[in-house]
């Protein structure tokens, strides 16, 4: 398996963006008063450290909006409002309220990243006078950079067939990673997620061609995000699956970002219960007031839910490469069909691409991380 981690940079002073780097944590319920919610983050890479890594742009936000007491009945962006990140250095800066993203916010300071020992929090005042205020939050001193790797493995799915369900076995990956082991005896937090691409081949016309090969990338194509606490020497820990029978992602090449935040303790209390919220059948859900929040309003009648964290980053750059495999995987034939079948429109131009899902993007620009 070709295993190409990406080391991270370590520079002077700077912020991230991440459109997608956060999973969305939402909250509804009908007939109970708007609630504030924050959404924020900043760690130990700066945009441009970011920028050198993968040749992408990020800038750290902070997203505003008003949502009921339990899943967004009521979704509205809060816009207008001044947003200030400090630290207990009483440094300050200013995020700036995107005009193209209404309660978008961001920190438009390419250098700047969090530093080791100090803590962080953001300030909030919201046109119509109200006021809000994160915990201070710190990130972990410690890095730790760990190993990934890789075990085939089969999986049971249920699957629908002739209105009723059958249980299948699937072929695939587990993909894991190794952390070293920890010094002293608390214990150490951490969150993983994944960001996908994969390649996209028009067959019928050469690689050569402008619109001949594609680069499809989807945030939740892994849809899901792993939790860890560990002390001492860390068990190896499951990342996530991969399908590699009938996968047609996986035909030409796929690549999974993995990004790991080392968080506090209390951030991991915020995630750990978001995760059970979520798990859990709608009708015995808890209430979205037994989820862990460090926002805090002024006025003790208003409320806000939500978590401003400090992070440090680790990522990963790992592309499956199934001539790696035991085996030969099975593919759909896509493009070269039998008459009368046509084949896809997409297999003459793979901008085309059928089924692409919201919030996911295709280019035929080569990313400049790509190395497979």
């Amino acid at each position: 398996m070709n295993n190409n981690p990406l080391r991270k940079c370590t520079i002077a002073f700077a912020l991230i963006f991440l459109s997608s780097c956060i999973e969305r944590f939402e909250f509804e319920s009908e007939g109970e008063p708007p609630v504030v919610i924050v959404e924020g983050f900043i760690s130990d890479i700066s945009s441009d450290d970011y920028l050198d890594l993968f040749g992408e742009p990020r800038l750290f936000f902070v997203k505003l909006k008003y949502a009921g007491a339990v899943k967004n009945f009521i979704d509205e962006e809060i816009s207008g409002a001044e947003v200030v990140l400090s630290n207990d250095q009483n440094e300050h800066w200013d995020y700036t309220e995107d005009v193209n993203q209404p309660g978008v916010y961001y920190l438009y300071y390419p250098t700047f990243k969090s530093e080791p020992n100090l803590k962080y929090k953001v300030n909030i005042k919201l046109e119509n006078g109200e006021e809000y205020e994160s915990n201070y939050d710190q990130m972990p001193n410690e890095d730790y950079r760990g190993e990934i790797n890789v075990e085939e493995t089969s999986k049971f799915e249920k699957v629908s067939a002739s209105q009723d369900f059958v249980i299948k076995s699937f072929k695939g990956l587990d993909v894991n990673i190794q952390l070293p082991v920890a010094s002293g005896d608390a214990f150490n937090y951490f969150r993983w997620d994944f960001h996908t691409t994969w390649m996209v081949v028009a067959e019928l016309i050469p690689r050569s061609h402008p619109f001949g090969v594609c680069w499809m990338s989807e945030t939740y194509y892994l849809d899901e995000n792993k939790l860890a606490k560990q002390k001492g020497t860390p068990p190896n820990i499951n990342l996530f699956f991969l399908k590699t029978s009938g996968n047609q992602s996986t035909k030409f090449g796929l690549s999974a970002r993995i990004r790991q935040q080392g968080i506090s303790r209390e951030h991991h209390q915020f995630w750990a219960d978001v995760h059970n919220q979520e798990a859990q059948a709608d009708l015995f859900a808890p209430p979205p007031y037994n989820i862990y929040s460090n926002i805090n309003s002024a006025n003790p009648e208003k409320q806000a839910y939500g978590f401003f964290g400090v992070v440090n980053e680790e990522y990963y750059t790992w592309y499956f490469d199934k001539r790696a495999l035991s085996y030969v995987p099975l593919y759909i034939e896509e493009c070269f069909v039998v008459f009368p079948t046509e084949p896809a429109e997409w297999c003459r131009n793979c901008l085309g691409y059928d089924g692409i899902n919201k919030g996911a993007e295709i280019t035929n620009i080569k990313p400049d991380w790509w190395t497979f």
